[in-house]
């Protein structure tokens, strides 16, 4: 008898795919081991590189073990979760900490059963807005445990396996972009002045939960278009009501499971835009579609910040990330303009055909009072970038 699926997931041939990119990766830097690390921080998402591989999100922290021929192999936080990871994912193996126990020990005990007791055993964290490393009381029970082993930085092996999508993982993406423009679609609907922004998160949920959507970023916050406090939504529901005069800053990612679109888009709340808000709109929406116009294969970060200069030539600068790659969580590249009022790392990038990358400039004036986020997650194809969110660019009027 087939075993009805209990949980959405890929397809074997899918995950399979996806160990022969982990491996390729680890044969390059000679890594006889792998560990992945996971947590449960940034709403889960810092499992990313664990759900990727078994299609399990722990409660707690958890880790997964890769050789060349063996794994992945999963150790999870706690043994009530074991017949969730069992039917949700898809380790070759999953096991529990021992309750109570230093869970440094069982991955060093499992690494030296596999025969690599002295070998190279990379340690892969997750890369997300931070960078999040193995629980140090668990690393070093690890390390102890195993003096002859060399232990290397393997963050990379990951984020570099993750970076091209296959057509599977896009239909996905695409499922939570759906998902997503059902969100400003219901809010656009819905909302309305008089209504404490925490309601704002029931409209998200009754537009998507019901085909089994997962709600991830809900990060929205209104404010005075004549005196306004922020220039970047809250981050978790106010009691503030919505009042005529308000512009509604969002930022809303849902999807299935862990693949979500995202969109931002500003509200303006019983009156128009006033005229500073329309430009800041306005230098949003046209620097939005020039960079999704540059992101071509083989275009590179000196082209997304030309395209994006029109925002200076303005008269404004940027305040969140211009453009920021996607996934399973945020990932590289980070780009900014010069000008950015927050200074954040850049690096080279090529862009090639398959890379997901949210468009997503948040504009503001130059005091840093005012601002507006206009964007979209984007999928870069053979003849260019196609915006996987449909809800047009608009800044949307609510009466």
């Amino acid at each position: 008898m087939t075993t009805p699926a209990t949980f959405p997931r890929f397809s074997e041939t899918e995950y399979q795919r996806r160990e022969a990119a982990v491996r390729r990766e680890m044969a390059a830097r000679e890594i006889d081991a792998l560990i992945i690390v996971g947590d449960s921080a940034s709403r889960g998402a810092n499992h990313a590189n664990i759900y990727w591989l078994t299609n399990y999100i722990d409660p707690g922290p958890a880790y997964v073990i890769m050789t060349a021929s063996a794994g992945p192999a999963l150790l999870m936080s706690n043994q009530l979760y074991l017949h969730t990871a069992r039917r949700a994912g898809r380790a070759k193996e999953a096991e529990a900490f021992v309750y109570g126990s230093n869970p440094g020990t069982q991955l060093a005990q499992r690494i030296a059963d596999l025969g690599h007791a002295s070998g190279r055993i990379g340690i892969a964290g997750v890369r997300n807005v931070g960078r999040t490393a193995m629980s140090s009381e668990h690393k070093e029970a690890m390390v102890a445990a195993l003096p002859q082993a060399r232990f290397v930085d393997a963050l990379d092996v990951m984020a570099k396996a993750r970076f091209i999508k296959s057509a599977e993982e896009l239909e996905w993406f695409a499922r939570g972009a759906e998902f997503t423009d059902r969100i400003i679609e219901g809010l656009a609907r819905n909302a309305h002045i008089g209504m404490p922004e925490y309601e704002l998160l029931a409209i998200n949920a009754a537009s998507v939960l019901r085909e089994g959507a997962t709600l991830r970023l809900q990060y929205m916050g209104a404010t005075s278009m004549d005196e306004p406090e922020i220039v970047f939504p809250w981050q978790y529901p106010s009691e503030r009501r919505l009042e005529r005069g308000d512009v509604l800053l969002t930022e809303i990612s849902a999807g299935k499971g862990l693949y979500a679109g995202q969109i931002h888009r500003p509200f303006a709340i019983g009156a128009a835009p006033t005229p500073v808000y329309q430009r800041l709109f306005d230098a949003a929406a046209e620097s939005y579609h020039r960079v999704v116009e540059a992101l071509k294969p083989g275009a590179t970060d000196h082209d997304v910040r030309a395209a994006a200069s029109s925002i200076e030539r303005a008269g404004f600068t940027t305040y969140d990330a211009l453009v920021h790659g996607w996934g399973v969580h945020i990932e590289d590249p980070r780009l900014d303009l010069p000008s950015a009022a927050i200074k954040r790392p850049q690096m080279p990038i090529t862009f090639q055909e398959g890379m997901l990358m949210v468009v997503q400039p948040n504009v503001i004036t130059t005091d840093g009072k005012r601002g507006v986020q206009a964007g979209a997650l984007v999928v870069i194809e053979k003849n260019g970038a196609r915006p996987l969110q449909r809800y047009p660019m608009e800044f949307i009027r609510i009466d």
